[in-house]
């Protein structure tokens, strides 16, 4: 997710999008799923993802505490909860309770397509993301599937992180496409990569909004992230931006091609 880690170049798309689609069929031609998650029990599913940050620390001068608690799910849609509510975490008092959640250890893959169908919560402060990193966790490579700030809703933030050859302090470097549509915070929404050797490309309901052709572009297997950050790049929260606020997953679901 990552303003993670420094973001250091850019790339703008824009463009207007009205229709919001139904819930996506399982079967694509060409592909094969391979992991899927559509959150119909009465509580996340252990055998599929962990319920926490890897790394257990703050970074990115974020606010939240990431709890076990931040999940709650109904009528087939999984509800990240972040409050403003303290919290111990990271060896100090944080303002904010959310939650992270990945797969690491439990699913990762090579190239594929990843998909999220979410609603994401509005207000100054908040940071869901839908992201990818290498399995065991490290970083970089970063894929960013789905970024949004939540004081701007109706804009989608598409990114891919790597380290710079030539750097040997490690810097970092990075690529994002913005896409400017409907306000994501009022109803679920699909956002996918399809991930190839050299190559990504961003959908946002379907249609192409952002791709990324280069050497740089991830080859090894990388796992998922799920969370809801406070802070860091979105900034602190506005008094007016409402707590609890929620982040909704519909499904997360990945395919391989056949």
């Amino acid at each position: 997710m990552a303003r993670s880690f420094y973001l250091l170049g850019f790339f703008l798309v824009a463009a207007v999008l009205s229709a919001v689609p139904s819930r996506a069929a399982d079967e694509l031609p060409g592909w094969e799923l391979t992991f899927v998650d559509e959150f119909d029990g009465e509580k996340l599913d252990y055998s599929k993802w962990t319920p926490k940050d890897p790394w257990g620390i703050v970074r990115n001068d974020e606010l939240q505490a990431y709890i076990l608690k931040a999940f709650s799910m109904e009528k087939g849609v999984l509800k990240i909860h972040c409050e403003n509510v303290p919290a111990f975490y990271d060896g100090a008092k944080r303002d904010y309770r959310s939650g992270m959640m990945t797969t690491s250890g439990k699913f990762s893959q090579q190239y594929g397509r990843f998909e999220i169908r979410c609603r994401v919560p509005a207000g100054k402060g908040l940071w869901p993301a839908f992201w990818m990193l290498p399995d065991p966790p490290a970083w970089p490579p970063e894929i960013d599937v789905l970024e949004i700030l939540g004081q701007e809703p109706d804009k989608v933030y598409m990114s891919h992180h790597w380290s710079d050859p030539e750097n040997p302090e490690g810097k970092t470097l990075a690529t994002t496409g913005e896409f400017k549509g409907v306000d994501f915070s009022d109803g679920f929404h699909t956002m996918a990569v399809e991930w190839e050797k050299g190559t990504i490309r961003w959908y946002v309901d379907g249609v192409e909004r952002h791709q990324v052709n280069s050497d740089r572009v991830p080859d090894q297997p990388m796992f998922l992230l799920v969370n809801l950050a406070v802070g860091g790049w979105a900034e602190a929260p506005a008094p007016e931006t409402k707590f609890p606020a929620e982040f909704e997953i519909d499904y997360v679901k990945v395919w391989k091609k056949r």
